[in-house]
């Protein structure tokens, strides 16, 4: 059984997605309700697959001094996002991550469950792709049995998720293009690579358009669409237009 590993910042204006207040008609605030939703869509894709959900979040102490609030106070708003997404939390395994940078906290922690838990498969997601859903967790678990590396590819040589059955050296191994860097990791250690279908990781101005733009179409397709991130694109009137040619997303 894989172990599904999403990484959550509490959310927090200024903190998660500041791009989108920079890039977008979105504010501070609607910035950290859109992580809070595409992270609950996450989560909860995350509960529904065949693996176990272990939720690795940043405490006070991994937060920048302007963000950091009281001892406990990220755990409980990382945990509310939880309770939302999946009636109660209660059951759900939370833990601290662990280093001082992106790819020391994927590394630790990959490396202590895959070691030190005896655990034969990990999957990490960061919680921004609303798009891949339980089916995508699933597939990857299955492809885990044959591959020792899975990652599934976002726009700009990002990764969207990424899995392992054996430890790679994560020292860099996130820069960008992070596909091509992962990989190379991976057969530097001679593992083999397999990989998931493509979808949008939201950072960007452009990658919340692409996610809007694919959501609506699937609503009004009638096909199934993450709620949260659905229902935040809904309420805020989001769309997008074009213009001379360019997408731009804009506030109905």
């Amino acid at each position: 059984m894989t172990l599904v590993v999403v990484l959550a910042d509490p959310p927090r204006e200024g903190l998660v997605l500041p791009r989108l207040a920079e890039e977008t008609p979105l504010s501070a605030e609607d910035a950290a309700d859109c992580y809070r939703a595409m992270l609950a869509d996450t989560l909860f894709a995350a509960a529904e697959s065949g693996g176990e959900l272990l939720v690795n979040y940043r405490d006070e102490d991994l937060l920048p001094d302007e963000f950091s609030k009281a001892d406990g106070e990220a755990e409980a708003e990382v945990r509310a996002v939880a309770a939302d997404a999946l009636g109660s939390a209660d059951e759900t395994r939370f833990e601290v991550q662990v280093g001082s940078t992106y790819d020391g906290r994927v590394g630790n922690t990959v490396t202590h469950l895959l070691d030190r838990e005896d655990h034969a498969s990990v999957l990490v997601l960061d919680g921004t792709a609303p798009l891949a859903g339980r089916k995508d967790i699933d597939n990857a678990s299955m492809k885990l049995r044959r591959s020792d590396v899975v990652l599934g590819p976002a726009s700009d040589g990002r990764v969207w998720g990424s899995a392992f059955c054996e430890p790679i050296d994560f020292d860099g191994a996130f820069a960008s293009p992070v596909v091509e860097t992962l990989t190379a990791r991976a057969r530097d250690a001679d593992l083999e690579v397999d990989f998931l279908p493509n979808y949008e990781t939201v950072e960007t101005g452009d990658d919340l358009c692409s996610v809007v733009s694919i959501l609506r179409a699937r609503r009004r397709a009638g096909r199934i669409v993450p709620p949260h991130t659905t229902e935040f694109i809904e309420d805020r009137g989001l769309t997008v237009v074009a213009d001379d040619g360019d997408l731009e997303l804009v506030r109905e």
